[in-house]
């Protein structure tokens, strides 16, 4: 729904306040859209060895689960011809919980005080401000970078259309893209085993500080869209006073981020290529995860209602893998191959992901499918069922988004688990 307001309030506002207070007034030359999307699910998890004993993490689970709902206001207000003023918030809500509910419940015990707040809520999601003119975008404030890249739903790819995933039902737990491509493992090598200590994520969720450019959409033919975007940010993570200092050995200047992303769409054809090198800041300059490199291609083909495409993501952690006292880099490769065919309401999708070893380690890869239907109630409303299967070889530790540490689900795998999950769905993208 968009909504364009030339508000009255200044005259109102006149009107009301006292003489000496001067309003602010918003003309018929500001326009301010409100969209968003609402995506609920009910589901049923099941985790293959059953670690009910860990913490809070049970062995099955039915729960009804939200998929990173949001809402969005933009605005934008003409500077001259061709240029405008602009920005972005997206906000986060939970229609499954409460925001006083806790994240973390272990079984048996009292909450472990993480609130719903901390993982959702206003202006969490992209959030910026800018100028638009005949010669891209440039904006400041929070930007999704890479890890989402090549999903192609609702919201995140409203004109060009992305080489992967394309189901207009969202599972957050289910995403291929978020499970596979976008994580990887990093840890202590004993006895050539690696065990990991942490799972990660490719970017950051919302990176922060980015001055973006996206460029305008340059059609090469009459039938063929090219775009690019490029983004900087001094530091991606979080605030600048949180680092260690140079009394330390470490400088706030010393880390950075760097992203490019390139999409093309025609003759059937969808394209996309991404970078990302992100330098961490306030880390020492001889402590492991000092620097990210990752690449993402893909390609797909579409012929009347039938799509299929393929994703490789290359990643690279310098120091990444502790062997004894001696560093090296966590490196490993993954792939995805989504295929779809819809007709009339109706949409089929079929998606297999694998993780290569990391670092050649044995035991470390990790595979994933995907299967769903989805039904069309009306051009922006769709129901339907999500099935989705991860298996971890015995020394990887892959595992649904958002899962073990969110109000979207309790079941976190543990190393060498494998994961199932069925939930019906509905998206309803305003």
């Amino acid at each position: 729904m968009n909504v364009k307001l030339a508000l009255i309030a200044a005259s109102v506002a006149a009107t009301t306040l006292p003489a000496q207070t001067a309003p602010i007034a918003v003309t018929g030359a500001t326009n301010i859209s409100i969209s968003g999307l609402l995506s609920v699910g009910v589901k049923n998890s099941a985790i293959s060895q059953g670690n009910a004993a860990v913490g809070r993490n049970t062995a099955t689970e039915t729960h009804v689960d939200d998929n990173t709902s949001r809402l969005i206001v933009a605005s934008n207000s003409k500077i001259a011809d061709g240029w405008n003023v602009l920005f972005r918030l997206e906000s986060r809500f939970t229609p499954n919980v409460r925001p006083g509910d806790a994240l973390l419940q272990p079984l048996g015990g009292p909450p472990a005080g993480y609130s719903v707040g901390d993982a959702t809520g206003w202006a969490d999601g992209d959030t910026f401000g800018g100028v638009s003119s005949p010669y891209g975008t440039i904006t400041v404030g929070k930007s999704t970078l890479y890890y989402t890249d090549t999903i192609s739903a609702g919201y995140l790819a409203p004109v060009l259309e992305q080489p992967g995933e394309s189901y207009r039902i969202w599972d957050a737990n289910g995403l291929s893209a978020f499970n596979i491509l976008s994580t990887y493992n990093t840890g202590t090598v004993t006895n050539g085993v690696l065990a990991p200590t942490t799972r990660n994520i490719l970017g950051n969720t919302r990176s922060r500080n980015v001055i973006r450019y996206d460029s305008v959409y340059f059609k090469p033919d009459a039938v063929s869209i090219l775009n690019f975007s490029l983004a900087w940010s001094k530091n991606a993570a979080g605030a600048q006073n949180v680092f260690v200092s140079n009394a330390n050995g470490s400088t706030y200047e010393g880390g950075q981020t760097v992203y490019a992303k390139g999409l093309y769409n025609g003759h059937g054809f969808s394209v996309s290529a991404s970078y990302l090198d992100q330098k961490f800041q306030g880390v020492l300059a001889t402590a492991p995860l000092t620097e990210l490199k990752a690449t993402r291609l893909g390609a797909s083909y579409k012929i009347q209602g039938l799509k299929f495409g393929l994703i490789y993501d290359s990643t690279n952690m310098v120091n990444g893998i502790t062997t004894g006292t001696v560093l090296s880099d966590a490196t490993r490769t993954a792939f995805s191959v989504p295929v779809s065919y819809s007709f009339g309401d109706h949409g089929f999708y079929a998606t297999y992901s694998a993780a290569g070893k990391t670092a050649s380690l044995d035991k470390t890869g990790a595979k994933q499918i995907n299967l769903v239907y989805d039904y069309a109630m009306t051009k922006r409303a769709f129901i339907g069922v999500y099935y989705t299967k991860i298996d971890n070889d015995a020394n990887a530790y892959y595992q649904p988004f958002l899962t073990g540490y969110s109000p979207f689900g309790g079941s976190a795998i543990a190393k060498g688990e494998s994961w199932r999950q069925v939930g019906i769905i509905m998206n309803y993208w305003f």
